[in-house]
């Protein structure tokens, strides 16, 4: 299930949105879905990178096709963080100027760096540095 919605009251000062990210493989799901479960008393939605694809038919894994990926999970959390929802989005985003776009649509974020896996043939994960780890 793409969207795993978990009503018990909406608080707005506890709107969040994790951005969860890592290699395939590295448990980005796992690490999302427990730091929901976590939060069983609070408004949330789990954002699942592959599971996005599979509900919109995007099979385009081009740098664009990966963007509009992004980018279309960005929106479904920007519109649940408006609703005073805690957002976990697990999504490969290898690239630093993808993650800012993603947490532009935000207004309050965090990214959890999740180590391991491994990446598609000539792609470099640049690994989020202290500022992005910070939040905003």
């Amino acid at each position: 299930m793409l969207l795993l919605n978990r009503d018990f009251g909406k608080t707005r000062k506890n709107k969040m949105v994790y951005l969860i990210t890592g290699k395939a493989g590295a448990g980005k799901t796992h690490y999302a879905q427990a730091l929901l479960a976590e939060l069983i008393t609070k408004s949330t939605m789990f954002i699942d990178g592959d599971k996005l694809r599979e509900e919109t038919g995007n099979h385009d894994y081009s740098d664009e096709g990966r963007m509009r990926n992004l980018k279309d999970a960005a929106l479904m959390a920007q519109r649940a963080e408006g609703e005073g929802k805690i957002v976990a989005v697990a999504m490969i985003a290898p690239r630093k100027d993808w993650r800012n776009m993603m947490r532009a649509h935000w207004q309050d974020s965090h990214t959890v760096y999740i180590p391991g896996g491994t990446l598609w043939k000539d792609t470099k994960y640049e690994k989020p540095n202290i500022y992005e780890l910070k939040g905003h």
